[in-house]
């Protein structure tokens, strides 16, 4: 299957009492016009323009800032086993609740089915489905004879067959080629598979850097899940461009999570999600959130991610408030969401809203300045090259975007 754009044909769109939170380090503006022209940003503030008669929600003062990105989901869950086939407005439910009433406008999938993952992107690029642009790895590479435990336990014996399992660097570079033929655009290993709920295996390090040399020659991001001291060393060593956890299995990554931050790499701490599938106990916990202050504390650049699919729970409240708790200012946690993904996929026209920006806005429910982490995940308005793709309930008793205006 050939690779799919998942751009929607981009719109004017004209909103007013907008507050613009610009970038993470600047101050939010006061109430005023936000205009995109053929899905890009062409006036922020300002006077309305004279020959606006184009579509216009007057968004009340409400905070809005670039679309976020949520770097690690799957949609690995049995609704998406039919997204070839099933009704347009199933998927759109599950796409709103998982994705779109969160602000997501951009999204990492971090290892699903391409089969099942491809035609939910085809149907966002037709127009069919409303939704953010979604990235995806395919199936994982794996070591060998590695395959975590939850996945045996959740998987049918018959289609492990399709999970890679290189033994070789030549094999790795096979499972990178043979992956972006089909149309994924990014790469996941597991570094570190947790064989058994007390061991774990460690990817031959050859394997990974062979992996990330070929996806690298394609022009792909790779991002490891590295579970432990081992996983991590051979990630960090190999090169990877992200690790998709912090380390779970304790035991001194201390100066390998220094090394990343030296080195460039991202982290995506998932700390909820740690919290709600392992154990939220402080015993568990507390060296996963240091791991997180390490990295922060020697320059880490960090993204957002909730394992959404894997994780049941598909609130990101949780999320934002673990990294606050962790030492991450509410601009910290905005980084995380809009420039710093748009810098890991090298788009200069992302994770901002300023002039030849994308017109990816995600319109807050809160139109005071002074917001908490947590107050980003309240979210009324998601715009995608100026198109509105969700409104929330608040705006549900609106007449449908028209040539006037809504408010």
């Amino acid at each position: 299957m050939p690779p799919a754009s998942s751009e929607p044909a981009p719109r004017d769109l004209l909103l007013t009492g907008a507050r613009v939170w610009s970038a993470p380090d600047a101050p939010v503006g006061e109430p005023g016009v936000l205009l995109v022209r053929d899905g890009v940003v062409q006036q922020v503030g300002g006077d309305v323009p004279p020959d606006a008669d184009l579509p216009r929600v007057d968004v009340g003062g409400r905070v809005v800032t670039a679309g976020f990105t949520n770097s690690h989901i799957h949609l690995s869950e049995r609704v998406w086993a039919r997204a070839r086939t099933a009704p347009a407005a199933a998927l759109q439910a599950e796409i709103d609740d998982m994705l779109l009433s969160r602000g997501v406008t951009t999204a990492l999938d971090l290892g699903s089915d391409p089969r099942h993952t491809l035609p939910v992107v085809q149907r966002i690029a037709s127009g069919e489905l409303r939704g953010p642009e979604i990235l995806v790895t395919g199936a994982t590479l794996m070591p060998r004879r590695g395959l975590p435990f939850y996945v045996r336990e959740a998987m049918p014996w018959y289609a492990r067959r399709w999970i890679p399992t290189p033994a070789s660097a030549a094999a790795a570079r096979r499972a990178v080629a043979v992956r972006h033929r089909r149309g994924v655009v990014l790469t996941k290993l597991f570094t570190g598979s947790l064989v058994e709920r007390d061991r774990v295996l460690a990817m031959d390090a050859d394997v990974a850097r062979a992996a990330v040399e070929e996806s690298h020659r394609r022009g792909l991001l790779v991002l490891a899940h590295p579970t432990d001291r081992a996983g991590t060393a051979v990630a960090v060593r190999a090169g990877v461009d992200a690790l998709a956890h912090v380390p779970s299995v304790a035991g001194g990554t201390a100066d390998l999570l220094r090394e990343a931050a030296d080195r460039g790499i991202r982290l995506i701490p998932t700390l909820h999600m740690f919290a709600a599938m392992v154990s939220p106990d402080d015993s568990f916990m507390e060296p996963v959130r240091d791991g997180l202050r390490v990295f922060l504390a020697a320059g880490g650049r960090v993204l957002f991610g909730t394992d959404v699919g894997y994780l049941t729970d598909r609130d990101v409240r949780p999320e934002l408030e673990a990294m606050a708790a962790c030492g991450m200012t509410t601009a910290d946690v905005l980084r995380s969401l809009t420039a710093e993904p748009a810098a890991f996929l090298s788009r200069s026209d992302a994770g901002a809203v300023r002039p030849g920006a994308r017109g990816d806005l995600t319109v807050l429910a809160h139109t005071v300045p002074d917001l908490a982490a947590g107050d980003l995940a309240d979210v009324d308005l998601v715009v995608r090259a100026g198109r509105v793709v969700h409104r929330a309930p608040a705006f549900s008793d609106e007449p449908p975007v028209t040539g006037r205006q809504v408010r």
